[in-house]
Parts: structure tokens; sequence; C-alpha cells
């Protein structure tokens, strides 16, 4: 009898956990950042923290792994439309396939700013930026739409005189474990065609394609 106690006190106690909010911290400048929040626990996901190899051996099986594995260096290799990319289709799935997982999320804040450079060749640099505004207004109006969103704010911009892509990003958001657990695994599943797509580097090599939102 005192064992079957302990025991529902566990689970009691468990279920109460499930039950205090999961803080997410999302960035992306020249890289992603990425931080988890619970209770008075902090979890820098990304960047990772850099160390030393002792020999030269192992620095360069470590640089091996983390080309084929490194999340924050495929995501880099990727480029300005790589991470347009990848957040349209990551919209997408979470507005085909996790409708009642994003009822419940709560983005706190939301701030995106993207600047295509146009210095090279004018009128293709304003052809993708039509583009380029029509997919990501849609995505993130979408987003919001499932989510609501009080603060919160996107720009997508063109600066003829400038040569590189920029992009500013960052949110924040919190959901309760308990629907996370219920719906992450059928989110899981169905996101995995972009997050594989994120890990093996991708073909993103040509900056100069054209981009369209889920539909």
């Amino acid at each position: 009898m005192l064992v079957l106690k302990i025991l529902g006190g566990i689970l009691l106690f468990l279920f109460v956990l499930t039950l205090v909010p999961l803080r997410v911290e999302l960035g992306f400048q020249q890289e992603f950042s990425l931080t988890l929040r619970y209770l008075f626990l902090s979890f820098r996901l990304l960047p990772g923290k850099e160390t030393e190899p002792e020999t030269e051996k192992r620095e360069e099986e470590k640089q091996e792994t983390e080309k084929k594995l490194d999340l924050k260096k495929s995501l880099k290799r990727q480029g300005f439309f790589g991470f347009v990319e990848t957040l349209l289709e990551l919209v997408g799935v979470a507005a085909h396939s996790a409708k009642e997982l994003l009822s419940h999320l709560k983005i706190k804040a939301f701030d995106l700013y993207l600047c295509l450079g146009g210095a090279g060749d004018a009128a293709e640099a304003a052809i993708q930026y039509g583009q380029l505004s029509g997919a990501v207004y849609s995505a993130c109006g979408l987003l919001f739409g499932l989510t609501g969103c009080r603060k919160k704010a996107v720009t997508v911009d063109l600066d003829y005189q400038a040569e590189e892509n920029q992009v500013d990003f960052s949110a924040r958001l919190s959901i309760l474990p308990l629907f996370l657990i219920k719906e992450g695994i059928s989110l899981l599943i169905h996101a995995l065609p972009p997050v594989r797509k994120l890990l093996s580097g991708g073909p993103a090599k040509n900056q100069k394609r054209k981009v369209t939102g889920n539909e």
C-alpha cells in the first residue's frame, strides 16, 4: 500500500511538472541560437561551446563529424535563401501537421527582418524581392493566425547598395510540456524531411533562386 502511495505521489509530481511552461528563445543573425528555459533551469542548445582539440587527428575527426551533424554549420552553409526556405517549410509543416499543438503554443514575441542585397542585378533583385515578400508575409500571417502574437514585427527590405543579404530574427515562445509530449511526436515525424535537408547541407549554393510559400 505504501509503495502505491509513493508511486502515485511520483506520478502526480511528474504530471504537475508537465503543467509548468517550457520557454524557448530563438534567434538568427550569423547563425542560429536556441535556448530552453524551464523553471530555474536554462539550456543553451545552439550555438554549442567550442573546445580545443588535443591533437591534430582529433581536430580532423571533429571537423568531419561536425560537417555531417552540426546543425549550426549546416544552416550557415545554406545562407540567406536556405534560412528563408527552411522557415517556410517548417511553418508549412506546423500549419498542416500540428494545428492542435500550435493552438497551445504561445508566441510572446516575434521579430523578423530580411534584407535582400541588390547591388548586382537590380532587375533580378526586384523580382526576388517580390517573391520573397509574398512568401514570407503569407507564411508569417498564417503562423500568427494559428498561434496569436501581440508583439510581432515582420519586415522584408531591399537594399540596392548592399552586396550581402541580411537576416535578423528573434522569437520567444512558451508551451506546456503536457501538450508538447502529446503532439510533439507527430510534429517531429512530419518535420523530418526539412530537418534532414538542413543536416545534409541542402542544395543551397545558388543564391538566385525562386522562393515560394507553402500552400
